[in-house]
């Protein structure tokens, strides 16, 4: 979020930043960050469906669920759910 030119950091941006930084101190990632990370923000809305499994193994699910809620997501896959509006839904298939 940002107000004028200053990047305001959320009390749920900074915990999952904490958290993926963490993960990265391991060598570990997300399944939002593998191979197939392009799904989870797809204009297609079978391949965002492919990736709403993904996220079930996934450590960071509530941290992730925290951030879309306080972002206000409104489009791609977040803590194994699509946000994107169902009318945008039916115009990519």
């Amino acid at each position: 979020m940002t107000r004028g030119d200053v990047l305001i950091r959320t009390p749920a941006a900074r915990a999952i930043d904490a958290a993926l930084l963490n993960m990265a101190h391991h060598d570990e990632r997300t399944p939002c960050q593998g191979w197939d990370a392009d799904l989870f923000l797809s204009e297609d809305h079978t391949e965002r469906a492919a990736a709403i499994p993904l996220c079930a193994g996934c450590s960071l699910l509530t941290y992730c669920h925290d951030y879309a809620t306080e972002l206000k997501a409104s489009f791609g896959v977040w803590a194994g759910v699509d946000y994107t509006p169902t009318t945008r839904k039916r115009a990519a298939s």
